[in-house]
C-alpha cells in the first residue's frame, strides 16, 4: 500500500494512502497503525491522540433552529439547504465525487449518498440512501437501501425522461435500477455488469445513458481497469467502448477507484481524471459516446513515476528531487456549459519522494491551500489549451524559484504563486482576474488578516481524509455564463476545542462566476456560518454539474468529529448529516457587498477580541453560550479598520455575532 509522510512546518505524521491502492480502499485506506506510530515515535505528536479529537462541545446542549426548510438570502441570491438524511457509514468517495444529483425542470431533485446505519465501521444494511424532492419538501429520511437485501454502495443517479436511473456496485458488480416516475414506485433492476465497482451514470439528451466505472483486480492490488459503457435502450443492454479503457495503456500505473467524474450537456459527455500521479485530463464526447477526443488540462512532469518501483538505494528516482511536485490532490469536478465550453476545478497538494522510507511521499499541508479553475477557452502562448509548463510561460524567467529542482522545473508548473500570476493581470493597477484560469479557495481567505499557527491549529485538524488539501472536494456547476463551485475548507473561520488545544473545522464554501467575471476574493459564500452549522465538520462536497430550472445543486456531509470512523480516526460512529443546498443561479447580477464586519478575532480569545470592519456602523455584539443563553451585549461604534473590544468572559466556548447596518457576523469564539 501506498504510504504518506505529512509534512507541517516540518513536522511529520505518517498515513497510508492514494491512488495506486485505490482497489482497498474503499474498507481501510489508512494504515492506523503506521499513522499512530508516525505521529508518537518519529515526532513530537502535531495531534496527540490515537484517535480523531474529540470536541469540547456537545451538540444536544447547544439551542438551534429547526434544520427543515431553512432559507438565506444574500445579496438577492436564494439559497434553499435542508438536511436529507443521516449515516453512520461515513466514507462517501475514496477521492473525486460527482453525479450524486438528479434534478428536472419542474423543480424536483433526488440525492443519494451511500448509506448505513449501525455501530460498526460497515454496517450491514449498507447500500444507497435516497431521497426526493418534490419541488417544495423534501421526503423522510431514508430507513432502508434502494438495493433490498444487497449489500452495496457508491450510488449514482441521474433524470432520465420524468424517470430516474441509478447505478451503485454490490455484490462485486455494478448494479443498475430505473423507475419509471421519479420519487415513487418500486425500484427495476435493469442491468448487472459483472466485475465493475465505483460507477458514475449519467445521460446525454439523445436518451443515451453513459457509465464509467472500475473493474477491481481479484487480488484488490492497484490493477484497476477502467471501462465505459453506453446504453441506447434505457439501461437495459450496455455496449462496451474500448477508448475508456485503452487509457490503461498510457496511465496503467494511477487510475484507481473515484478518479473519475462525468458531465453532459446535449449529447456532449465528458468523464475527467486525476490524481497526484497522472496529467489533469479529460476526454470529450460530442456524439453521445461514439467517438472521443482527449484534452490534457496539465501534464504530470514525471509520467513513469512509480514510488512502488522508484526506488533505487535508498534515494527516490526523480532526478534527484529535493523539493516539492504541486499537484492535483485528487478531488476534481468537470461541467460542460451550453456552449460546449468544458470548466474543471480540482483541489492541490504538494508531495515529494520520501528521501528515507521506500514507497512513501512527503506532502506540504501549508502548501496544499487552494483550489484551481480552468476551461476550455484557456489559450496558452503556444496556441494550446494546457497550462504551459514550467519554462513555457514568458514569466517564468522572472521567477526560477518555480523550478523547484525536478525535470526542467515541470514539478513547479501547477505552484499556487505561479498559477496566481499567470491568472491575475495587475497591469492596470486593479486586481484583474482571469475568466478561464483562477485560483482561489487558499485556506487564509475566509478570515483575512487572521494569522494562523500552522502547527497548532492546522496541524492539528489536517490529514485526517483521503484528500489532502487545505481546500479540497470541489463541485462545479454551470448555467449559461455563470459558474459556480462548492469545496471543503479547512479554515480559522471556526474552530473546536480538541483534548490537545484547539482545531480548526472544514467549512463549505461557494466562489462564483456572475456574467463571465469571478467575483473578488475573500467574497466566497460560507455556506457553514449559520449557526446550525457551527459545531460541524464539512467534507465532502459535490454539485450537480448544471443548473436546472434557474437553479444550482450542491450537496455535503457534515458530523460533529473529525475523520472517520470507517478509518478508526473516531473511537464511534456518528451522524452524518447528508445536506442538499438549492442555490439561484440564472441571475444577471450579485451586487457585491460585503458585510461591514469581516473577521473577528484572535480565536481562541483572552480579554478582548478585535473586529475588522469595511465601513463605520454602530454594532451590537452579543455572546451566547453552548446553553443557548445570551451571556454579554455590548453596544459598539466601528470604525473602518481594527476595533479592540473588551469581552470579560469566562472561559469556554461561545457564538459571537455583531450586527452593523442590517448585517450580522457570526463566529464561534473560543475564550481561555
Amino acid at each position: 500500500m501506498k504510504k504518506v509522510l505529512l509534512l507541517s512546518l516540518g513536522l511529520i505524521m505518517g498515513v497510508s494512502a492514494f491512488a495506486q491502492t485505490r482497489a482497498s480502499q474503499e474498507k481501510a485506506q489508512i494504515s492506523k497503525e503506521m499513522r499512530d506510530q508516525m505521529k508518537t515515535t518519529q515526532i513530537k505528536s502535531t495531534v496527540g491522540s490515537e484517535m480523531a479529537p474529540a470536541m469540547s462541545f456537545n451538540p444536544g446542549n447547544t439551542v438551534l433552529p429547526s434544520i427543515k426548510n431553512n432559507r438565506i438570502v444574500r445579496d438577492d441570491q436564494e439559497m434553499f439547504e435542508e438536511m436529507t438524511m443521516s449515516t453512520n457509514y461515513d466514507l462517501q468517495s475514496n477521492s473525486a465525487l460527482g453525479n450524486r444529483i438528479a434534478a428536472w425542470a419542474d423543480g424536483s431533485a433526488a440525492i443519494t449518498a451511500t448509506w448505513g446505519i449501525g455501530t460498526t465501521t460497515s454496517p450491514s444494511n449498507r447500500g444507497t440512501g435516497y431521497n426526493y424532492f418534490d419541488g417544495e419538501y423534501w421526503g423522510d429520511e431514508p430507513e432502508d437501501r434502494v438495493e433490498g437485501s444487497l449489500y452495496s454502495g457508491w450510488p449514482s443517479i441521474c433524470a432520465y425522461g420524468n424517470g430516474e436511473i441509478l447505478a451503485s456496485h454490490g455484490g462485486g458488480n455494478v448494479q443498475i435500477y430505473y423507475r419509471a416516475t421519479k420519487g415513487t414506485g418500486d425500484w427495476t433492476q435493469l442491468a448487472s455488469l459483472e466485475g465493475q465497482t465505483w460507477p458514475r451514470v449519467s445521460c446525454t439528451s439523445d436518451g443515451t445513458l453513459h457509465l464509467i466505472c472500475a473493474d477491481q483486480d481479484a487480488n484488490n492490488t492497484k490493477l484497476n481497469y477502467i471501462w465505459y459503457y453506453r446504453s441506447t435502450d434505457g439501461g437495459t443492454t450496455w455496449v462496451e467502448n474500448p477508448y475508456i479503457a485503452d487509457l490503461e495503456t498510457e496511465y496503467h500505473n494511477g487510475i484507481g477507484a473515484d478518479d473519475y467524474v462525468m458531465a453532459t450537456n446535449g449529447n456532449r459527455v465528458a468523464i475527467m481524471f486525476s490524481s497526484h500521479l497522472y496529467d489533469i485530463f479529460y476526454v470529450i464526447s460530442e456524439d453521445a459516446g461514439l467517438t472521443w477526443t482527449k484534452q490534457v488540462i496539465a501534464e504530470f512532469p514525471y509520467p513513469d513515476y512509480d514510488d512502488e518501483v522508484n526506488w533505487n538505494g535508498g534515494n527516490p528516482i526523480i532526478s534527484n528531487l529535493t523539493d516539492t511536485i504541486d499537484w492535483s490532490d485528487n478531488s476534481h469536478s468537470i461541467a460542460i456549459a451550453d456552449d460546449g465550453t468544458v470548466h474543471a476545478v480540482w483541489g492541490m497538494m504538494a508531495w515529494a519522494p520520501s528521501s528515507d522510507q521506500e514507497g512513501y511521499i512527503s506532502i506540504w499541508n501549508f502548501r496544499n491551500t487552494d483550489i484551481v479553475y480552468w476551461n476550455s477557452n484557456y489559450t496558452n502562448e503556444q496556441g494550446g489549451h494546457n497550462i504551459p509548463n514550467f519554462g513555457q510561460w514568458s514569466g517564468d524567467a522572472a521567477h526560477p524559484e518555480w523550478a523547484n529542482n525536478g525535470e526542467g522545473g515541470k514539478s513547479g508548473t501547477l505552484r499556487y504563486d505561479r498559477l496566481i500570476e499567470m491568472a491575475w493581470d495587475e497591469s492596470t493597477g486593479d486586481l484583474q482576474i482571469n475568466p478561464d484560469l483562477n485560483v482561489f479557495g487558499w485556506a487564509s481567505s475566509a478570515n483575512p488578516g487572521s494569522p494562523a499557527d500552522w502547527n497548532e491549529y492546522y496541524g492539528n485538524s489536517w490529514g485526517w481524509y483521503r484528500t489532502y488539501g487545505m481546500s479540497s472536494m470541489p463541485g462545479i456547476a454551470v448555467s449559461g455564463n455563470n459558474v459556480a463551485v462548492i469545496y471543503s475548507q479547512l479554515s480559522d473561520d471556526r474552530t473546536a476545542n480538541g483534548t490537545d488545544g484547539i482545531f480548526y473545522m472544514r467549512n463549505a464554501f461557494l466562489h462564483q462566476r456572475i456574467n463571465g467575471e469571478w467575483l473578488a476574493p475573500n467574497t466566497e459564500w460560507n455556506l457553514s456560518e449559520d449557526v446550525m452549522h457551527m459545531i460541524n465538520e464539512v467534507y465532502p462536497t459535490f454539485a450537480l454539474d448544471k443548473a436546472v430550472d434557474g437553479n444550482y445543486w450542491f450537496g455535503y456531509s457534515e458530523d460533529p468529529e473529525f475523520g472517520l470512523f470507517l478509518d478508526e480516526d473516531q473511537t464511534h460512529t456518528t451522524d452524518n448529516d447528508i445536506w442538499a443546498v438549492r442555490i439561484a443561479a440564472d441571475l444577471d447580477d450579485v451586487t457585491e457587498t460585503k458585510d461591514v464586519v469581516y473577521n473577528i478575532y484572535p480565536n481562541p480569545a483572552t480579554d478582548f477580541i478585535c473586529i475588522s470592519a469595511d465601513a463605520a456602523a454602530e454594532a451590537t455584539i452579543t455572546f451566547v453560550n453552548l446553553a443557548g443563553q445570551t451571556v454579554k451585549t455590548i453596544n459598539r461604534s466601528l470604525t473602518v479598520g481594527q476595533n479592540s473590544v473588551s469581552i470579560d468572559l469566562e472561559s469556554g466556548v461561545y457564538f459571537c455575532t455583531v450586527n452593523a447596518n442590517g448585517y450580522s457576523k457570526t463566529t464561534k469564539v473560543v475564550v481561555k
